[in-house]
């Protein structure tokens, strides 16, 4: 069953005969139905949906964090930012061949944009429950008042903790609590920043591995 949306020329969505209709960022398209495929799929289709499960995986247990560091590359573009972090983790951090792909922790990117963190000397450490980051703080506007944003993911969980919106800049110092089943688990923790209200922000930064 098709829905007409304001009139018969500006689109409609759901199905109509061999053809189906929906609406994408605010344009109506119209495409012929997808059939079932009836052949079975080759190598290299396997090999690409391995890598979208894999970095999908991992991307949707921060989705809120992609979205916001990557709106400013996306802005104007017609890939979504979640879209276009997928795309940059696909190109940049999973190695090997398929079918034992493995993902490059140090490669991954949760924020990207202008934002510069020359001299930042960015750190962290554990204490308890707690990890402790740690920055050259800014002294100057508009960069003393960027706020930090945190993020910590648990391979072997599959979870992620982070803080979209912590610390100024000039205050050279955030923590992050991590939930009590992280304990003797291997940590992967990146730091980026937000502009205050600019809506800018950075490259995010990995820090290394820390063992919870």
């Amino acid at each position: 069953m098709a829905r007409l949306k304001n009139g018969l020329f500006n689109g409609f969505s759901g199905a109509m005969g061999n053809f189906e209709g929906y609406e994408q960022d605010g344009q109506y398209i119209i495409r012929l139905r997808r059939g079932k495929a009836t052949k079975p799929p080759s190598e290299k289709q396997l090999a690409c949906r391995e890598k979208m499960r894999m970095i999908n995986e991992l991307l949707s247990r921060c989705s809120l964090f992609v979205k916001l560091g990557f709106s400013e590359s996306a802005k104007g573009q017609t890939p979504k930012p979640y879209n276009a972090a997928v795309a940059y983790q696909l190109t940049n951090a999973i190695t090997g061949s398929y079918p034992n792909y493995e993902i490059d922790y140090s490669k991954l990117r949760f924020a990207q944009g202008p934002i510069n963190t020359d001299g930042l000397n960015p750190s962290v450490s554990l204490q308890g429950d707690t990890l402790i980051f740690t920055w050259t703080p800014a002294t100057s506007y508009p960069r003393s008042t960027d706020h930090v944003m945190l993020l910590a993911y648990s391979p072997a969980l599959k979870q992620a903790v982070y803080n979209l919106c912590g610390a100024k800049r000039r205050a050279g110092q955030e923590i992050l609590k991590l939930p009590h089943e992280w304990q003797q688990q291997r940590i992967e923790t990146y730091i980026a920043f937000r502009g205050e209200n600019n809506g800018q922000y950075s490259n995010s930064i990995y820090l290394g591995s820390i063992l919870g």
